[in-house]
C-alpha cells in the first residue's frame, strides 16, 4: 500500500512540473490567435447552407440549428434560424476575409451563393454575421460585438429587425420590451442597436422574464415561448426574421442568441 502511495505522489509531481507554475487549466490553455466570427442564417426561403471562409468550408459537424421553428434534418447543413458555431465563435485568421452562405449542389442544381461579405476582420475582436433577405434579394449584416460591461453586475442586450418586406412595400420597425421595460423602438429593417444595452439581471434559475417585439400594438411573440434568462455578466441578441406577411417558418419570429 505504501508502494501505491508513492507512486501517486510522483505521478502528481510530474503532473504539477507539466502546468508550470500554475495548474490552473484556464490559466495554462491559451485561446487561438485571430478574429473571432459567428455566423447566422435568417433567410427563411433558403434551405440548408455551407458557411466558407475565403473560398475555405468553415461549417461543419457542430453546425446544429437550436432555434424553432428550424429542425436540423441535413447533416452538417446550416438551417434557419441557426448560427455557426452553435456555441461561441469560430477562430479565423486575422486580416480581409471573404465569408460567404452557400447552398450546396444537388441533383441537376448548380451551387449558390446567397450571401457574402468581405471586410476587414481585426485580430482578438468579435463579429456577428447575418445572412437575411428572400429571393432574390439577400444581404448580410456584419456587427462587431463588443463585451466591455461597463457594470458587470448588469445583463446586456441588443436588438436586431432582419423581417424581410418581401411582396410588401416595406418592413415596419419594431419595437422591443424585455421584462415589460421598452429598450428599444422604431427599429427598421436591417436596423439594429449595435451596442449592447445593460438591463436588470435575474437570479440563476429564477424565472424566465418574457421578451416580446412588435410593430404597432401586434406582438410579433411573447409569452413564456419566447423568454430570457438575462443573467449578470452575460449578452445576448434579440432577432427578429422572416417575411412581411409570411406563416409557418417564414412568418415573423423572434429568436434569442447568447453571445457570451
Amino acid at each position: 500500500m505504501k508502494r501505491i502511495f508513492q507512486i501517486i505522489a510522483v505521478c502528481a509531481g510530474l503532473m504539477t512540473q507539466a502546468c508550470g507554475n500554475k495548474a490552473d487549466l484556464e490559466q495554462n490553455v491559451a485561446p487561438a490567435a485571430g478574429a473571432r466570427v459567428k455566423f447566422y442564417h435568417l433567410a427563411p426561403d433558403v434551405t440548408g447552407l455551407n458557411i466558407f471562409a475565403n473560398d475555405v468550408k468553415i461549417s461543419g459537424v457542430n453546425t446544429v440549428s437550436p432555434f424553432p421553428p428550424a429542425t436540423q434534418t441535413t447533416p452538417n447543413l446550416l438551417t434557419y434560424g441557426g448560427s455557426f458555431p452553435n456555441l461561441d465563435y469560430a477562430a479565423l485568421a486575422a486580416g480581409s476575409l471573404k465569408i460567404k452562405a452557400v447552398v450546396p449542389a444537388s441533383g441537376t442544381t448548380t451551387e449558390t451563393v446567397v450571401a457574402s461579405a468581405e471586410q476587414a476582420f481585426d485580430d482578438g475582436k468579435y463579429y456577428s454575421i447575418y445572412a437575411y433577405g428572400a429571393a432574390p434579394n439577400y444581404g448580410t449584416l456584419v456587427l462587431n460585438d463588443d463585451f466591455t460591461a461597463a457594470d458587470p453586475t448588469k445583463a446586456y442586450v441588443r436588438f436586431v429587425n432582419l423581417v424581410n418586406p418581401g411582396t410588401a412595400a416595406a418592413s415596419p420597425a419594431y419595437d422591443l420590451t424585455v421584462n415589460g421595460a421598452a429598450l428599444f423602438s422604431g427599429v427598421a429593417f436591417k436596423g439594429n442597436t449595435s451596442t449592447f444595452t445593460a438591463i436588470t439581471p435575474i437570479a440563476y434559475g429564477g424565472t424566465k422574464v418574457p421578451v416580446v417585439a412588435k410593430t404597432g400594438a401586434t406582438s410579433v411573440a411573447s409569452g413564456s415561448a419566447f423568454s430570457l434568462q438575462p443573467y449578470a455578466g452575460k449578452f445576448y441578441t434579440i432577432i427578429v426574421s422572416g417575411i412581411v406577411g409570411g406563416t409557418g417558418a417564414k412568418a415573423p419570429t423572434l429568436y434569442v442568441s447568447t453571445n457570451r
